[in-house]
């Protein structure tokens, strides 16, 4: 399943309030992304507000009653290198065994002047546009195509175990 929900943040400082904090964490670690992290949802951190709030749409469309935490991260004008399923890396990576989020969730934040970028999940394409949603389900195959322009994502992966 893929649903597609545009203009979802209704508040008009949300963009520039997440790129200044995208903008501090460059200045402060030179790193223009944050980088895939687990949370529980009552742990505090700079985008918790909006990752409860993106869980709480994407609830409306998966059951997410399990969900304790969830992944967050951002791709700032950066994309994953080829086609992937979102899973536990490491539980793959020591174990052989495969766990999967309970849904996928992408939030862009800014698209301006973008050529190419588009997200393929499975045979479905979906054109980036600020203030758009896109969640998924679990276990399908996702990539993005290379890009010129600006294009920021927010990701949330809500998941029913601690990572």
């Amino acid at each position: 399943m893929l649903i597609i929900i545009d203009d979802v943040v209704g508040n008009s400082t949300f963009e520039t309030d997440c790129l200044d904090i995208l903008e501090s964490n460059k200045k402060n670690t030179n790193e223009i992304n944050f980088y895939e992290k687990w949370y529980s949802l009552q742990e505090d951190n700079v985008f918790q507000d909006f990752c409860v709030q993106m869980i709480n749409v994407a609830g409306n469309f998966f059951d997410l009653n399990s969900c304790i935490g969830y992944e967050f991260w951002s791709q700032n004008n950066t994309r994953p290198k080829d086609w992937h399923i979102d899973k536990d890396e490491q539980m793959k990576a020591n174990t052989g065994q495969t766990r999967f989020p309970l849904c996928s969730v992408v939030y862009y934040l800014k698209v301006d002047k973008l050529k190419g970028g588009k997200l393929h999940v499975e045979d479905d394409i979906v054109t980036p546009k600020s203030n758009r949603m896109v969640i998924f389900s679990p276990e399908l195959n996702h990539c993005v195509e290379p890009h010129m322009g600006e294009r920021v994502a927010l990701c949330v992966n809500p998941w029913s175990v601690k990572l």
